[in-house]
């Protein structure tokens, strides 16, 4: 829908001669535009403006085209979408690549950015510092915030205000959510702010009546009321807010934040995904899917949805046997998971990050290329029945003098149903191929000293764990499906 509206709007931008009013059929074609855009992060709106404007190869066209652009962002109901008209002022107007009508609105253009530009979705919060009744200074934000912040600018002159101030208390009462509120008095009557304070008790009440933090314009404060909502780290979530709108941002959060990984649905649309690849499934089609899935979510600067489906795939991977999930694994948490700014929750710590690290170091235990450890086991070595032998023999073995060609070793559980299917794939592998070697090592039957020291030396993490050597003692495959 996007790309078509782009090239009928790139044919209207050039000569304008061919129609009596070519700007009406442009501005019909642009709210059609911004309707598709609607709900895309700033980011990609900010570029998808930029194209549009530097495709406009008419002077007149690019004014049209840029001031129509800045004038629905900055009158846009979407939160957010201020940051798009910033951008567009900032980018275009400011410099002058683009004329105003006149120098007011060139004026106004330089106020809005001014009032606007610190104060943006995902920009840390000002600092500003504010007073509290008995004139002690208050940090805002907080450096060590708990939960989510809530900044309430108000005037107790303003009936808006008063509207909002009811809806707010109510809104508190309710207790849902971790949430400090700061309830900011923009006026200079400390009568009237005292009343305000008795009226609406278990909030922090602060007040600057100088402006000596210059609160009104890091924050935009040219009216009121006028909310924030800020996350322990002081980054703006939510700005414009009225109480209705601070609700359902803060449901969305929470929910997001009591993600559940590897729900069923999800672990459904991996399985689907990778059931493309059939039989062969390689490490680096890992790789590609996670790429395409941070191709659909942080390119477009949407965090949450990357986390989430990152996270899924974390734990898709974590539930998969097979050799090429498993050697995909490192590669996928370092390129995929270990990401700055990304996994910043003590719930994401806990269940993302601590998953990723110990899958990872499972995945590095004597990887593909590295030789078997000098180890010496007690177990079964199976090979080819001849005339004379059962092709069975028991003992101690020494890994790295296992011959054959190639030469497995084996380690399993007699209490595992799938080790039980494994131990008949090693009878079918023996009897037809008299070059193989399988080394069967029951973890069951060994001493405690001898299988901690296999449990730090492999990935034993699930059995049956099948390695192939090469004849130099070479591991050439892991996690082998026999």
């Amino acid at each position: 829908m996007k790309k078509l509206l782009v090239l009928f709007l790139l044919a209207l931008m050039g000569p304008l001669s061919w129609a009596q009013d070519p700007y009406t059929a442009l501005g019909a074609k642009l709210d059609e535009y911004f309707v598709a855009l609607a709900g895309e992060s700033a980011a990609v709106q900010n570029a998808e403006c930029d194209f549009l404007i530097s495709s406009c190869k008419d002077s007149l066209v690019r004014q049209f085209v840029t001031l129509k652009i800045y004038d629905h962002y900055v009158h846009s109901k979407i939160m957010g979408d201020d940051a798009v008209a910033v951008h567009v002022a900032e980018q275009w107007l400011i410099p002058g690549k683009v004329k105003m009508h006149s120098e007011m609105d060139l004026l106004n253009a330089q106020v809005f950015a001014a009032f606007n530009r610190h104060s943006l979705i995902g920009a840390k919060a000002p600092l500003v510092y504010l007073k509290d009744p008995s004139g002690r200074e208050v940090r805002l934000p907080a450096s060590k915030a708990e939960g989510y912040s809530l900044l309430y600018f108000h005037d107790t002159g303003c009936s808006t205000c008063r509207v909002e101030t009811a809806r707010l208390k109510e809104f508190l009462a309710e207790g849902k959510f971790p949430l400090t509120t700061y309830a900011i008095y923009t006026g200079t009557d400390e009568a009237v702010w005292k009343a305000y304070r008795e009226d609406f008790p278990g909030v922090v009440h602060l007040w600057d009546p100088g402006v000596d933090s210059d609160y009104q314009r890091k924050y935009g404060v040219l009216q009121t009321p006028k909310m924030f909502l800020l996350d322990a780290d002081g980054t703006i979530l939510g700005r414009g807010l009225d109480t209705p709108a601070l609700s359902m941002l803060l449901h969305r959060l929470t929910d997001a934040a009591g993600y559940e990984y590897g729900g069923e649905a999800q672990m459904d649309l991996y399985r689907e995904t990778f059931a493309v690849y059939g039989d062969t499934l390689r490490p680096s089609h890992v790789l590609d899917v996670a790429e395409y899935v941070a191709g659909r979510t942080i390119a477009d600067g949407d965090i949450s949805a990357y986390r989430q489906m990152e996270g899924d795939l974390l734990y898709y991977l974590s539930s998969q046997r097979g050799e090429a999930y498993k050697e995909g694994t490192a590669a996928f948490v370092d390129r995929f998971i270990d990401v700055p700014d990304i996994w910043e929750s003590p719930e994401d710590t806990l269940r993302v990050l601590s998953l990723a690290h110990m899958l990872k170091d499972l995945s590095l235990r004597t990887p593909v290329g590295s030789q078997i450890p000098d180890l010496t086991l007690h177990g079964t070595l199976r090979y080819h029945p001849g005339l004379f032998c059962k092709g069975t023999r028991e003992g101690d073995f020494a890994l790295r003098k296992l011959k054959g060609a190639p030469g497995y070793v084996v380690f399993y559980s007699p209490l595992c149903g799938l080790c039980q299917e494994t131990l008949s794939a090693v009878d079918r592998l023996v009897s037809g191929s008299r070059r193989v070697r399988v080394l069967l090592v029951d973890m069951d039957a060994l001493e405690e000293p001898v299988r901690t020291r296999l449990l730090d030396t492999f990935d034993l993490s699930a059995l049956p764990f099948v390695l192939e050597l090469d004849r130099k003692g070479t591991i050439v495959h892991r996690y082998v499906q026999l």
